[in-house]
């Protein structure tokens, strides 16, 4: 993988864990740990796309397509 990919990746982490702790500090840690492992990648995800929509264009150029992009995080967010 590029540079750019794992620059997407650590992006979507920092949503993720920034939405996991804020839903850790609402209901409890078990909550944010269960959504970080679970769904806060298709929330940040959803975050992503709404704060930084114009960077799938950069992506686009160096030769990554939004599903690409999400396939690939997702293969590697699941890895164990």
């Amino acid at each position: 993988m590029t540079w750019a990919f794992w620059k997407y990746y650590v992006d979507l982490t920092k949503f993720n864990l920034a939405i996991s702790v804020i839903l850790a500090i609402v209901i409890g840690p078990f909550g944010g740990i269960l959504l970080f492992l679970t769904g806060g990648m298709v929330l940040s995800l959803i975050a992503y796309s709404v704060f930084h929509a114009n960077e799938y264009y950069l992506y686009y150029n160096l030769g990554l397509t939004k599903m690409r992009l999400v396939v690939a995080n997702k293969l590697i967010a699941y890895l164990p």
